[in-house]
């Protein structure tokens, strides 16, 4: 009984300090649109600098992806100067982190390459319908049902992205369907990675690396891998990125 009164004592005090419900929604909000403030100015940078200043969208992203993960390892030194290290990765989880780096290098690549060939407007729209992608990506690997009022609502939402992506550049219309091949390449791409960073992330053991290691630090890992891919990518597609003349 005096266990039972104590439990019922804390559970108690823990309900009083539990937030309003109204505030985690609002964060999730507000997280949300700062993510899409962020990234529309991104793509608009990426846009006007594959446009005017440095045409080669491969190597962009081979230069931009070692620098943005040297951020987070320093950002992570920061947030998480109080935590304990994670224990020492093992191969399978190398290999998962590589597969990821591999996967995303290919998926950001096509993705700012696309924009070499469509309109901000179009590649925007085209990537809105994503969410088709997402959701036949996490049926086919059970991570959640396919029922069909999504199947109709993903289509819906993927044939009004196309469409509207074929109101521009009708003059160009081989170019424009190229961008739109490698728009929908990326976003088949950013599904698998999705599904297998979850299916990672969930069913690593507790106390693993992965497990104990901090999302910051991750993307620390495998972002030069993806830099890495992209740079291959550059030298095979674009042989001319690096020379004095363009850098």
């Amino acid at each position: 009984p005096l266990l039972q009164t104590e439990s019922d004592v804390k559970l108690d005090q823990l309900a009083r300090r539990s937030k309003p419900w109204w505030k985690v929604p609002l964060c999730v909000f507000l997280c949300t649109s700062l993510w899409w403030f962020a990234a529309i100015l991104v793509i608009l940078e990426i846009k006007h600098v594959v446009a005017e200043v440095f045409p080669h969208p491969f190597a962009l992203t081979a230069l931009v992806q070692p620098s943005t993960a040297v951020f987070a390892w320093l950002l992570s030194q920061i947030v998480y100067r109080k935590r304990l290290p994670a224990p020492q990765l093992q191969k399978q989880e190398i290999a998962y982190l590589l597969v990821l780096g591999v996967i995303q290098g290919l998926e950001i690549g096509l993705t700012n390459k696309a924009l070499e060939f469509l309109t901000v407007a179009a590649r925007t729209m085209i990537s809105s319908t994503g969410v088709l992608f997402m959701m036949a990506t996490a049926w086919f690997w059970g991570l959640e049902p396919l029922g069909t009022l999504r199947i109709i609502s993903g289509l819906t939402m993927i044939l009004g992205g196309l469409f509207q992506g074929e109101d521009h550049d009708r003059d160009d219309g081989a170019v424009h369907w190229l961008g739109i091949i490698m728009q929908l390449t990326s976003m088949i791409l950013s599904a698998q990675r999705w599904a297998l960073a979850q299916f990672v992330l969930q069913h690593s053991p507790q106390g693993s690396g992965l497990a104990n290691t901090a999302k910051l630090q991750l993307l620390a890992r495998v972002l030069p891998v993806t830099g890495a891919v992209c740079l291959v990518l550059s030298l095979i597609f674009e042989q001319g990125a690096f020379t004095s003349g363009e850098l």
